[in-house]
């Protein structure tokens, strides 16, 4: 049961009291929304706004539930399958558009008789760099409420949440702040955290001994004093056993994130489209400053033919992502496998078949540059990017 405290207000107290009354989950949902539109947010409201966060996300899974049960699995043809390195260009919608489809055509050469017409399904390219497949895909614009399902948005956001990065394209023509305050919101009510690493939490369900809260490191216990709110949240999702083990320095907000598993944590840029229209250098210029800390920006004009290069090499890097080369008999692959950059030769091993982990005996790396340049090692060797991977069996 939530205590609600008198610094919430009137207005509040009465759009709670319409939540405690309504009697389906789409009723609870709507009417918990308006009251989290409305509480006043400072330091004495923030566990009564954490609570509730974690009560709404645990209804919208609950309905979420409810639908899968009463529908027939479809094909969806905004569901995609992945090719490859996946990238979902998305904008807000507005007529004329972002220019999507003109950018999409520019990098693959797959969209020619789309271009300046509204694209209600997606459209998809493939843009090949140094043997690696990026599936670009160009998704139909975003309308405000899409997460509610305007304008196919659950579907839209449903395919965002399992892409590699969202590529934001912003309009430099028109007001920056409204495109982005718009999209920012849609996904961050679809559950999906841009540009943001999960909070340094695990909760662990237990059978007994209550809820449990350790602070594991010097940083962690900055936040000790948190321990009865955590606990008081915990038990809103409806958990009474567990253990909490909290690793860094975290907020209410983190503890709510953490118990709704419908979030997920995507990488994102943000593509300034139309540069070579007038005064789009001042707007270019705004959205640097108020965004470069978080996003990398990039400007374009297809008009002008300008657009990065080395695109594939920043995505990769953006992701994280390391190439190697798998070598056979003195022949080298031409496609490379890709990884995570803390890779180690185990992974190699995994990623060709799980029968050269099993036999594995030995591994040959060759490094360019390196003082030596082949190198005999064995599976917890760490790779960098465009190494040369031999593997032996027994």
């Amino acid at each position: 049961m939530i205590i609600l405290s008198s610094n919430i207000g009137p207005e509040a107290q009465a759009a709670y009291q319409k939540y405690l009354d309504a009697g389906t989950i789409e009723e609870q949902i709507k009417r918990l929304e308006e009251f989290l539109s409305i509480v006043p947010k400072h330091k004495a409201t923030e566990n009564i706004v954490a609570q509730n966060k974690s009560k709404l996300a645990k209804l919208k899974r609950q309905l979420e539930e409810k639908k899968q049960k009463s529908i027939s699995k479809v094909v969806s043809p905004f569901s995609i399958k992945k090719e490859g390195i996946q990238i979902i260009l998305i904008s807000d919608y507005h007529i004329p558009g972002v220019g999507k489809t003109s950018l999409l055509n520019y990098l693959t050469n797959a969209a020619k008789t789309k271009i300046g017409s509204f694209n209600a399904l997606p459209e998809i390219g493939i843009l090949n760099y140094e043997k690696i497949r990026f599936q670009i895909v160009d998704m139909p614009s975003i309308m405000r409420n899409a997460y509610k399902g305007v304008g196919n948005g659950k579907e839209i956001i449903a395919q965002i949440r399992s892409c590699d990065l969202i590529a934001i394209c912003v309009d430099l023509s028109r007001d920056i702040n409204e495109q982005l305050d718009l999209l920012f919101d849609e996904l961050s009510n679809g559950d999906i955290k841009i540009n943001e690493c999960p909070p340094s939490i695990d909760i662990e369900k237990t059978g007994s001994n209550n809820i449990q809260i350790l602070f594991l490191t010097k940083e962690s216990k900055e936040s000790m004093e948190l321990s009865d709110k955590i606990k008081q949240i915990i038990r809103v999702n409806g958990i009474h056993n567990c253990i909490v083990k909290i690793y860094g320095r975290i907020n209410l907000e983190q503890i709510v994130d953490c118990l709704n598993h419908s979030i997920v944590y995507r990488k994102a840029i943000i593509i300034g489209t139309k540069g070579d229209l007038p005064h789009t250098e001042d707007n270019f210029e705004i959205l640097k400053k108020k965004y470069s800390k978080k996003f990398k920006i990039i400007a374009s004009s297809v008009v002008r033919k300008n657009f990065p290069s080395d695109f594939g090499e920043l995505v990769l890097n953006l992701l994280e992502k390391i190439r190697i080369y798998t070598m056979n008999s003195g022949k080298v692959a031409e496609k490379p496998l890709i990884l995570n950059k803390e890779a180690k030769i185990r992974d190699v091993a995994y990623k060709i078949h799980r029968t050269f982990l099993e036999l594995f005996d030995f591994a040959v790396v060759i490094r360019k540059n390196a003082r030596q340049k082949r190198k005999k090692v064995g599976l917890d060797y760490d790779l960098e990017d465009k190494d040369i991977v031999e593997i032996h069996t027994i």
